[in-house]
């Protein structure tokens, strides 16, 4: 078997939603698709595409709260080839409405006539096909995905590194390691903050300049162990 070890949508027994909540029996068992990409401890990471991400939720649980939009970029030697930026439709629980508001500058008209989750996330999976996925604080971004990949019928296990655990160790003398912090230690300057996808301009930019810079050193995707979300 090569390192890449990558299969689409096989079908696989995994325990169900429910029971990994400890709800049902271990009986309870539901045919999940198994989506799997993975490297060799000593592949050459940076050969790899990288599709940066970032996503805007009406709040912090993943089991809870839903995913209003997902911004992408595929980086392929630090050029950007291709993107993905969409809004999607969901009921915002009275409660989140001022606060998803007020961060992100969503309101719930202009989620009215977006496409669904259930739409969005095959588009997504397939978007990221053989690439490295990466984020600013990742376990964050990535649980919601994972978590609605499970209620989508989805076991997801895929490599994914975290810009925000490598900026505490590699630029450990900033005070801050958040995206405008950072944007500015490196002297950019980015328009439409906090939605996906100029997030994701600015994470792109920090991740080049990281990669090039402070982690020069970093060549094997066992360098990227402490990182890793």
């Amino acid at each position: 078997m090569s390192a890449l070890d990558y299969s689409v949508f096989k079908f696989v027994f995994f325990p169900s939603l429910e029971e990994s909540r400890g709800e049902e029996s271990s009986q309870d068992l539901r045919l999940r698709r198994a989506i799997r990409f993975s490297l060799d401890s000593q592949d050459d990471f940076r050969s790899y595409p990288f599709v940066v991400f970032d996503l805007e939720t009406t709040g912090l649980d993943s089991n809870r709260d839903k995913i209003l939009e997902i911004g992408a970029q595929k980086i392929v030697g630090f050029s950007v080839v291709d993107e993905m930026s969409t809004l999607i439709s969901a009921k915002i629980p009275p409660s989140a409405l001022a606060t998803v508001e007020r961060i992100s500058g969503i309101t719930p008209d202009m989620l009215t006539g977006q496409p669904s989750v259930e739409e969005v996330l095959p588009r997504f999976l397939e978007f990221i096909k053989g690439s490295i996925l990466v984020a600013h604080n990742a376990s964050f971004d990535m649980g919601f995905i994972r978590a609605e990949c499970l209620r989508q019928g989805v076991e997801l296990d895929w490599p994914v590194f975290c810009t925000l655990k490598m900026a505490r160790e590699i630029l450990a003398r900033l005070a801050r390691k958040n995206l405008d912090t950072l944007a500015e230690h490196y002297g950019f300057s980015f328009e439409a903050r906090h939605r996906s996808i100029g997030d994701v301009k600015v994470t792109v930019a920090v991740l080049r300049e990281l990669l090039m810079k402070e982690a020069s050193h970093l060549l094997k995707w066992a360098d990227m162990s402490p990182y890793r979300a």
